[in-house]
C-alpha cells in the first residue's frame, strides 16, 4: 500500500455492490475518521447512500458511451486507492480480472460476503429444515449455482488478502472470514416512538426479493388471524425508495423481516433503531458465533411457527410491544452503529501489511 508522506493514511475504495448500504455508510463514516474512502456502486433502483453511481443509459450509442465513461473511472480507481473493500465478489473489472493487478500493485483486497454470494445451495437444503435458498431456485439450477460460487471463490481466494461475512450465517461457507456486524447510520434513524394502536395492529413486510424473505408464509399467517377476527393490519412495502422505506417503518407497529435465512439483515436493524420490534428467524446454531447472542431482541418464528407467533403478540396486545421498542433500539446502539462497526473494520485494515504478499 503506498501513500504519500504528507497523508500515511491508505485510501480506500469500496463497491461496487450496496446491499444494506454497506459501502456508501461506511465510506461515510471511514471518512469522519480522517480517511480518504469512496464508494463507487452500480445503478441501484432503491437509491441507497453512495458516493458515486456508475454512469449508465439506454440506446447503443448513449450506452456505450456511458460504459466507456464507467470503465474510465474504475481504471482511475484501480491506480488512486489502496485498499479495495469489495462486496458480493463483484470487483472492478468483469470476471475479477483485476485481482491479480491489485497484489501486483502492492495494493490490499478485501472482500466481505453478503449471502447468495457465498451460501451454498446443497451445503443449506441438506442441512436445514428451512432455508431461503431453497425458495429462490430450483434443484437444477443450485446445482449450476454451486458450480458457479465455488469455483469464483476458490479462485478469489487466491487474491483476496482478508474476507469477512456480514452475518454469522454465511461463516461456514467461507472459512475463515472474519464476522464483521452490519453498519448503519443511527443519525439517519432517529427513534420514532409507535404510533397509537385504535385496536388495529398494523404489521409491516418490506421483501427485497419475496422467496428469500418467506413472504408466503407470513401473508397465510396473517390473512389466517385476520380470518379468525383478528384486528391486523398487513403493509407489504416493496419497490420503494430506501428513503421512503425509513418513513414506512415509522407507521407500523410491529415488522417482519426474513422468515427462512436463520439471521437477520438490514431491514431488521433499520426498524429496531426506529423503534419497531421486530419478527425474524434466529437459527439456534449460529448463537454461539456472536458474543452478543443473550441480547438478542427479536421474536423468534419460521414458516412452522409464525402463525402461533403472531397471535401470542396479537392476543397480548400492543402494549407487549413498547418495553421492546426501546430496548430493541438500545441493541442495534450496542452492536450496529456504524461508528464502532468502523472502528472495528480500520482494525481489519490495519492488520494488512502493506506491499507484502
Amino acid at each position: 500500500m503506498k501513500s504519500d508522506r504528507s497523508n500515511p493514511r491508505p485510501k480506500i475504495f469500496l463497491g461496487l455492490v450496496n446491499f444494506g448500504t454497506q459501502a456508501g455508510v461506511l465510506a461515510s463514516y471511514l471518512r469522519r475518521m480522517g480517511y480518504e474512502a469512496f464508494s463507487l456502486t452500480a445503478s441501484d433502483p432503491h437509491s441507497r447512500q453512495t458516493d458515486r453511481v456508475l454512469p449508465s443509459a439506454d440506446g447503443l450509442l448513449k450506452g456505450l458511451g456511458a460504459k466507456l465513461r464507467s470503465y474510465a473511472i474504475r481504471l482511475r480507481c484501480i491506480y488512486r486507492y489502496d485498499i479495495f473493500h469489495f462486496f458480493y465478489g463483484v470487483t472492478l473489472l468483469p470476471f475479477q480480472l483485476d485481482l491479480p493487478l491489485y497484489r501486483w500493485l502492492g495494493k490490499k483486497v478485501v472482500m466481505e460476503y453478503l449471502g447468495n454470494d457465498i451460501q451454498g445451495y446443497a451445503a443449506s437444503v441438506n442441512q436445514y429444515r428451512w432455508t431461503n435458498i431453497a425458495h429462490m431456485m430450483s434443484a437444477e439450477e443450485g446445482q449450476a449455482y454451486d458450480r458457479r460460487i465455488q469455483r469464483r471463490y476458490r479462485r478469489e481466494q487466491r487474491y483476496v488478502d482478508h474476507s469477512l461475512v456480514c452475518a454469522p450465517c454465511y461463516s461456514e461457507f467461507a472459512p475463515g472470514a472474519e464476522f464483521l456486524p452490519l453498519a448503519l447510520d443511527l443519525e439517519q434513524y432517529p427513534y420514532s416512538p409507535p404510533p397509537a394502536c385504535n385496536g388495529v395492529l398494523r404489521i409491516m413486510h418490506a421483501p427485497t426479493h419475496r422467496g428469500f424473505k418467506g413472504t408466503r408464509y407470513i401473508v397465510s399467517a396473517i390473512e389466517r388471524l385476520q380470518a379468525e377476527g383478528f384486528r391486523v393490519e398487513l403493509d407489504l412495502v416493496e419497490g420503494v425508495s430506501h428513503v421512503a422505506l425509513r418513513e414506512r417503518y415509522k407507521e407500523c407497529h410491529l415488522f417482519i423481516d426474513q422468515i427462512l435465512g436463520g439471521w437477520y439483515g438490514t431491514a431488521s436493524i433499520e426498524a429496531l433503531a426506529i423503534g419497531r420490534p421486530v419478527v425474524v428467524f434466529i437459527r439456534e446454531s449460529y448463537l454461539a458465533e456472536v458474543d452478543f447472542a443473550a441480547q438478542l431482541p427479536f421474536f423468534n418464528a419460521d414458516p412452522d411457527t409464525i402463525y402461533q407467533v403472531l397471535r401470542e403478540i396479537v392476543e397480548a396486545g400492543s402494549e407487549c410491544l413498547f418495553p421492546r421498542s426501546r430496548s430493541g433500539r438500545q441493541f442495534v446502539e450496542a452492536h450496529h452503529d456504524a461508528s464502532s462497526v468502523t472502528k472495528r473494520l480500520l482494525r481489519t485494515y490495519q492488520k494488512l501489511k502493506p506491499g507484502s504478499d
